[in-house]
């Protein structure tokens, strides 16, 4: 599989990623409580079953064939990215620069909302092009 077509799955993962922080944040609002549990579980979660279908269509593309056992295995690196990136989002330090880029106005409801959606999308990024890597490795 070209490097190109590797880098567009990653983008495909982050990007998924960044829907589900905007869906949880939704879903926390809306029903009224506090949404660290759905973080926390949910993100590593959906993470990891975006990750194994794409990396079951990538061993696909890549092999013509599909070794479960294989995708199961790698496709976690995606959730201990996010679970790494989930921990560096608690320091504000971290989360700063993202929040003050968010207009004034939008700042206390939205600002932390888009700096986790941004360090999770970085963590997609990171835990597909690892992934990835790993899955083109075709069985003899």
């Amino acid at each position: 599989m070209a490097t190109g077509q590797l880098f567009g799955l990653s983008i495909a993962v982050g990007l998924s990623l960044v829907a589900a922080v905007f869906m949880f944040s939704y879903i926390t609002k809306a029903l009224g409580f506090g949404g660290t549990p759905l973080q926390w579980v949910g993100l590593p979660l959906f993470g990891y079953l975006v990750a194994f279908g794409l990396n079951a269509g990538i061993q696909q593309l890549s092999c013509g064939t599909v070794r479960p056992g294989q995708i199961a295995l790698v496709s976690g690196l995606i959730p201990i990215a996010i679970v790494i990136f989930l921990v560096l989002t608690l320091s504000s330090f971290v989360r700063s620069p993202i929040v003050d880029a968010v207009p004034l106005a939008y700042r206390l409801s939205y600002g932390n909302i888009f700096a986790l959606a941004f360090y999770m999308f970085w963590a997609g990024m990171f835990g597909e092009a690892v992934a990835g890597g790993f899955i083109q490795g075709c069985p003899k």
